[in-house]
């Protein structure tokens, strides 16, 4: 039925403001391939390669779109293909990708015109009827120091322990490396394929990989949850951001331990000559670190079938959203479970007492649909092309697409359509799930004709 009304006609006024707001993704996107394009002029300088290597367009572009990700899978090797030089190049391209997408969300939330509150954790929740930025500086302030707070105390703890069996000043660049890189959810690393072995010769040190475990979390909780956490006592409440997000850490978490130490290839092969503690420490680190962190202190392509699934089903669900990780993020997942459990109850969708918008859900589909669409397109693509292992491409999709970094051999050696492609999943994965929520987010115009409803048969 036609509706036509003098209320529900858009003015000049409102079609421009609209279009401002609409921009705001496409900003977003258009910064950050700018980042990676800077990133890949910077590594391919002369000196940031190591002595009698050479660093191609190819490998700078792959490793500058892996660094500003935050993904960390790499076509050569960090610590020995790269100069001192280029390291640090890596470290402040990962840095910048991590903290940058953060304050960025926070700014372009505001620019679409809604109020982005630190308590309501990046959701749009009202109009503020202003253009004004005020107090997005203040938080982007918070951002980073709550960033060098973290990095800072793990760069220390870690030092502490290394320069036990390295020299100090070698024990602290190692120390500063792996906890930047861990806080921000990377899987960069300078250990990979060295004499050193595995964390310099720690992967089975509880405290090592507790501090690096604690790290991986704080960094996929998000600011907002730290907000909620410390106001929580003058509030007495937390929101339901918050609830979701830490029961699902701590069910994944726990879950992916279980399975993990229930592959037999990990007690017989893996790890047969680690005691029953040190597989589990590792074990651990491996679930806690496959919800997008990607840092790698076992040969995960000789684990089982089974586990790899698992591993990629982690991955694919990521940790809190507006983090350092990566994911369709666990408070979509927990919104999916959610409504599927009140569809299947007949009830509405409701959890700790809180009703779930009818938009919200929306949205959660929307990011999990389009999601799964782009691995299963991008594992189809290069399945086709390299006429392959599904499992295998399909573990390298997610974990580019989920920005987790985690590998089982094949990066390395694909060709530059393969690096291209893995590039564009790992850039989807990062902006993607974003700018479907700043979209979603936009004030809709007045829907000049309404047709009738009907229903459709399911199941």
């Amino acid at each position: 039925m036609e509706s036509f009304s003098a209320d529900n006609i858009p003015t000049a006024r409102d079609r421009l403001f609209l279009r401002r707001r609409t921009q705001g993704p496409w900003i977003l996107i258009v910064g950050f391939a700018l980042l990676i394009l800077a990133g890949t002029v910077v590594l391919k300088l002369p000196w940031m390669a190591a002595a009698n290597h050479t660093i191609s367009w190819s490998d700078a572009f792959f490793t500058a779109a892996s660094a500003i990700t935050v993904t960390g899978l790499t076509v050569r090797n960090t610590a020995q293909d790269f100069s001192f030089a280029g390291q640090i190049a890596i470290l402040a391209l990962l840095q910048i990708g991590g903290v940058g997408f953060i304050t960025s969300s926070v700014i372009f939330f505001r620019l679409i015109g809604r109020r982005v509150t630190l308590g309501t954790r990046f959701l749009v929740q009202q109009d503020v009827g202003s253009g004004q930025l005020s107090g997005v500086g203040r938080l982007a302030i918070y951002v980073l120091l709550v960033t060098v707070a973290f990095e800072v105390a793990g760069a220390l703890l870690l030092w502490a322990r290394w320069s036990s069996v390295y020299p100090p000043g070698e024990a602290l660049w190692y120390a500063t490396f792996q906890a930047i890189s861990t806080y921000c959810n990377a899987g960069f690393d300078l250990f990979g394929a060295t004499d050193k072995g595995a964390l310099y010769g720690f992967s089975g040190d509880w405290f090592s990989l507790i501090v690096l475990s604690l790290l991986v979390i704080a960094g996929g909780f998000g600011i907002a949850i730290y907000y909620d956490l410390i106001t929580a006592r003058r509030t007495r409440m937390l929101s339901l951001n918050t609830r979701f997000s830490l029961t699902m850490a701590a069910g994944l978490i726990v879950a992916g331990l279980v399975f993990i130490l229930l592959d037999p290839f990990l007690h017989d092969n893996v790890l047969a000559d680690r005691t029953y503690m040190e597989r589990f420490w590792m074990g651990l680190f491996t679930s806690v670190a496959a919800r997008t962190a990607g840092v790698t202190i076992m040969p995960l392509e000789q684990l089982g079938d089974a586990t790899h699934m698992v591993l990629v089903m982690l991955m694919f669900m990521g940790a809190a959203p507006a983090s350092m990780a990566g994911g369709v993020s666990t408070s979509t997942i927990a919104v999916l479970l959610t409504a599927v459990g009140g569809t299947a109850r007949g009830r509405e969708a409701a959890v700790f007492g809180r009703t779930l918008p009818v938009e919200t859900v929306a949205k959660a589909v929307a990011i999990a649909t389009v999601s799964l669409l782009v691995v299963m397109a991008t594992t189809l693509l290069l399945t086709l092309y390299y006429q392959t292992g599904l499992i295998e491409l399909g573990f390298e999709v997610v974990s580019a697409w989920s920005n987790t970094g985690y590998s089982l051999g094949l990066t390395p050696g694909l060709d530059n359509f393969g690096r291209f492609v893995l590039a564009f999943t790992m850039f989807w994965g990062r902006l993607g799930p974003l700018t479907i929520v700043v979209a979603l987010a936009q004030r809709e115009s007045p829907a000049l004709i309404h047709y009738p409803e009907e229903a459709v048969i399911l199941g």
